[in-house]
């Protein structure tokens, strides 16, 4: 009985670390997207910015 406990909370750990892992990793993709698209929003806005300066 106490055997089966124990696999039991294992393979509840085992499910919670993969958990973990992938949205580790689905964070870590997507957090370089959005600060490179806020990085090229600002650009843009730089430009137009600089555009406008020299009309």
């Amino acid at each position: 009985m106490e055997i089966i406990l124990i696999f039991v909370a294992g393979v509840m750990v085992l499910i919670i670390a993969v958990i973990a892992i992938l949205k580790s990793v689905t964070h870590r993709i997507k957090t370089p997207n959005d600060d490179l698209k806020e990085e090229i929003s600002k650009l843009e806005k730089r430009v137009k910015d600089l555009e406008n300066k020299e009309r």
